[in-house]
């Protein structure tokens, strides 16, 4: 699938688009199984969990450290753990429409998978920019993502504020001038837009447009899976989520879906802070700071 005309300008404008059941129920229901093997293994185990697994070396971020109220928050890294999250990382579906709105080429950035536990477990994302957390040389970043369940107001969608990909960056710092990875001053939420849809449905937002998401008022635990693409000629200015080209350059370039190899990033004239300092730990442990 590819993107027509008209798709492409209503990103362009708003900073999102919505594709209606994009991957087959088929692979959803596959995925899903796997979901779940997952996470029965998990609550089997009955070891302590340091700093709620927040930093992204480990592989689960939790909503506790006690053992038995303990849940997985989100799975780091998810196509390092099976080969089906990397399959669908790499969904042709997917790869095509965001090959068109980065411009022509991909780099697969970082991946997600995050759990919307009930309201009184936690989950609950305060809105932020994707972009304060991994400024580049230019802002062809997309971050994309797949709805593993039913995905409607009443358990936590995403929402986006519609144009503020074309605003500036906010500040996601607190007063001690530490990163806490959401907005820290007042924004005009009016215009905020949740993004629903049957499972199969992929959003697609700009690096730039604020987003969050509210509490799941169902008793369920709605898995969303999130990858992050760039433009190869993107260059990280920190180190982030991402592979660092410094550390392993290999691996970086190993990470290219579309295009070719480059050392010559573009620079655009795009508004950023760095990120810093910042601990290593979660968005949900960031975001309660104060």
């Amino acid at each position: 699938m590819s993107l027509n005309k008209s798709d492409l300008n209503f990103y362009k404008k708003n900073g999102y688009l919505v594709k209606k059941e994009l991957i087959p129920i088929k692979i959803i229901k596959k995925i899903n199984n796997l979901i779940k093997q997952i996470i029965k293994k998990e609550e089997r185990r009955n070891s302590k969990i340091t700093n709620l697994g927040g930093s992204f070396n480990n592989t689960f971020v939790y909503n506790s450290n006690s053992s038995k109220n303990r849940e997985i928050l989100r799975l780091n890294n998810p196509t390092n753990y099976n080969k089906m999250f990397f399959k669908l990382s790499r969904n042709k579906k997917i790869i095509n429409i965001v090959k068109t709105l980065l411009g022509g080429s991909v780099r697969f950035h970082h991946c997600k998978l995050n759990f919307k536990l009930p309201s009184k477990k936690g989950g609950e994302v305060s809105w932020h920019q994707d972009w304060a957390f991994y400024p580049h040389t230019n802002d062809d970043l997309v971050t994309v993502g797949v709805y593993l369940e039913d995905c409607n107001e009443e358990n936590g969608p995403l929402q986006v504020i519609p144009k503020s990909h074309k605003t500036k960056i906010y500040n996601h710092h607190n007063k001690k001038k530490e990163f806490v990875g959401k907005i820290c001053e007042k924004i005009n939420l009016k215009s905020k837009k949740s993004l629903i849809g049957l499972a199969g449905t992929v959003t697609f937002h700009h690096v730039r447009t604020i987003h969050g998401s509210g509490l799941n008022l169902k008793n369920s635990k709605r898995p969303l899976m999130l990858f992050g693409y760039c433009n190869t000629d993107s260059w990280p200015l920190t180190s982030d989520a991402s592979i660092n080209p410094n550390e392993d350059f290999e691996k970086y370039n190993k990470c290219i879906i579309v295009g070719k190899k480059t050392l010559v990033p573009r620079f655009e004239k795009v508004p950023l802070i760095i990120p810093l300092p910042k601990k290593s730990v979660s968005i949900y442990q960031l975001q309660k700071s104060r």
